[in-house]
């Protein structure tokens, strides 16, 4: 059974889009200084681990304010991407860059929610999601309504925090984890709990195998975690 911290971190997911509506402001430049920019490079990892095919379409999930598609669409194999999150202040912002960018014909964003996709059977290429799953109530049914959108022989990318292996890095992660990140992310984004919230999910997210075996469950085939930056960060790779 879970305790009843685990019950009110499940009840909290279900509505943490909120928590998003209210940060939106500041998250860009937060999220920047927070990871020290590495969250950059792991995207652009993302990006160079897309199928080797032309004329690619790109569902993105918990797209935030498109850092994801920004990145993705310079890859030339990308034709088309779409991006869904429950943030309308994410979306908006989202929106601007996009703008700003000129790519409003190649990128899409709207409302939608990951665990209950409104996308048709067998529509899309790729499905992406960024350090977004661990907010999903239920990550196994987001990872099924993900396999669900995906065209045959398409492509589930899940990338995602985890913690190191190594003692030494991975007690000096978690403290900066818990103490320092919420500290900052809570004082500069005035919001009461934001990051403290945001650093309970990372440690309560089934990281490695047993995320792997998620996706078996929801029937991915030739799963594959690639460790990033020390294990602070993994992508997970699958096939339809």
């Amino acid at each position: 059974m879970q305790n009843t911290s685990e019950n009110q971190l499940s009840e909290r997911k279900k509505e943490s889009y909120k928590i998003f509506d209210d940060i939106a402001g500041t998250y860009d430049p937060l999220n920047r200084f927070l990871s020290f920019g590495i969250d950059v490079y792991w995207r652009n990892r993302m990006k160079n681990e897309l199928p080797k095919k032309s004329d690619l379409t790109i569902l993105d999930l918990a797209t935030g304010t498109a850092d994801v598609p920004l990145i993705l669409i310079k890859n030339k194999n990308v034709s088309r991407i779409r991006g869904l999150d429950m943030s309308k202040n994410m979306i908006a912002i989202g929106k601007e860059k996009i703008k700003a960018k000129n790519l409003q014909e190649k990128i899409t964003l709207d409302i939608g929610d990951g665990c209950n996709l409104p996308e048709e059977n067998d529509s899309w290429d790729v499905t992406t999601v960024s350090f977004g799953i661990r907010n999903f109530p239920d990550c196994l049914k987001g990872l099924q309504e993900m396999h669900r959108i995906l065209k045959p022989g398409g492509q589930v990318m899940v990338m995602e925090f985890s913690l190191p292996a190594n003692a030494f890095i991975r007690a000096f992660y978690l403290f900066y984890f818990r103490k320092v990140l919420p500290f900052i992310g809570n004082l500069f984004s005035g919001h009461g709990d934001a990051y403290s919230y945001l650093n309970k999910t990372v440690e309560d997210f089934p990281y490695g195998k047993e995320f792997l075996n998620l996706m078996d469950k929801a029937n991915f085939r030739n799963t594959r975690a690639i460790t990033l930056t020390f294990g602070i960060a993994t992508l997970y790779i699958g096939e339809k």
